[in-house]
């Protein structure tokens, strides 16, 4: 990915949730970065994502598009359903 300029799309409160939001963000084809300053894994600490500056706005457009309920954001941040799950 060189040559690319990073731009701040949003800061979150733990590197789970960043990560969880910069799969979406690829998924979409965005060029997605995600920084922490957390020196041990599971810390609470802020984390930033940064896309593509070329791309900033389609990133912005993905997110708004999306509505996460509490239970995706519960997901999300700590890999669990809450709740009963249906089996097929």
């Amino acid at each position: 990915m060189s040559g690319i300029k990073w731009q701040l799309l949003a800061t979150l409160c733990d590197v789970p949730s960043a990560q969880a939001f910069a799969e979406i963000l690829a998924a979409e084809g965005i060029a997605v970065r995600v920084t922490s300053e957390a020196t041990v894994l599971g810390q609470a600490a802020p984390c930033q994502i940064h896309v593509d500056a070329a791309q900033l706005h389609r990133a912005q457009w993905t997110i708004s598009q999306r509505a996460f309920t509490d239970e995706e954001l519960a997901f999300l941040a700590t890999g669990e359903l809450g709740g009963e799950v249906e089996r097929g």
